[in-house]
């Protein structure tokens, strides 16, 4: 909540208390164990909770131990919504992805301006979302990583991420790891243990896969006069 990291010890974060004092957009976009949603407290923790792998629907349950809140209109029944499945609109552009288009493409050309401290900062300070301000004298560096880190925040599950890493070519560095999860245990007196667990491995980027391949049959239509891409 105070825009620091959860690894940054000034944070205060409490692995044993993870969802204390997070930025709020987490709260509005993930539901997580003990989470409050349409009139209870989610339950991924295990053994029994209702909504891990010893619920009712073992097969549906989540594999990282999170679950998605953004994009659901609580007005659509939760049980059986078959009838309004897929009316609610996908948003393809929203205003703070224009903020933060216009930070990334200023601070490469010119740097962290002014302009560029203020569209971030509009993002991060809008009615229900209250972030501080990015701290004055980044460095060009320093506000690239912030705009990325709050590109991965505001624009979470919107489908943005899959190709921000690899048009900023940091994909074989954040794709050949697992995905990770969180693993909340109920003790016998009550309390809930957490830790991190991995929820999918066998992920794998490949140089090559930056590009896609030519069709052959594009390659054979210009006479050869086009390559392959490399690694094809």
């Amino acid at each position: 909540m105070d825009g620091h990291k959860i690894d940054d010890p000034a944070s205060g974060y409490d692995p044993q208390n993870p969802y204390v004092n997070r930025d709020q957009r987490f709260y509005q976009s993930i539901l997580f164990n003990g989470a409050d949603y349409r009139g209870r407290k989610v339950e991924t923790f295990i053994p029994g909770g209702r909504d891990s792998k010893d619920g009712n629907e073992n097969w549906n349950t989540s594999k990282t131990g999170y679950l998605l809140l953004k994009f659901l209109n609580d007005a659509y029944p939760i049980d059986n919504p078959w009838e309004v499945a897929g009316f609610q609109p996908w948003i393809y552009m929203r205003y703070a992805e224009v903020l933060l288009n216009y930070a990334e493409a200023q601070n490469e050309a010119v740097g962290p301006d002014a302009t560029v401290y203020s569209a971030v900062n509009q993002v991060r300070q809008r009615t229900g979302i209250g972030m501080p301000a990015l701290p004055a004298g980044l460095s060009q560096e320093a506000m690239r990583e912030r705009i990325r880190n709050e590109r991965r925040i505001e624009l979470a599950f919107e489908e943005h991420r899959f190709y921000d890493v690899r048009r900023w070519k940091i994909a074989m560095q954040t794709e050949n790891e697992p995905a990770y999860g969180m693993e909340a245990v109920k003790q016998a007196d009550g309390s809930i243990e957490y830790a991190r667990k991995i929820a999918l491995t066998g992920r794998k980027f490949e140089e090559k896969h930056y590009w896609l391949p030519i069709p052959r049959a594009e390659i054979q239509a210009l006479n050869g006069k086009i390559q392959q891409n490399p690694g094809y």
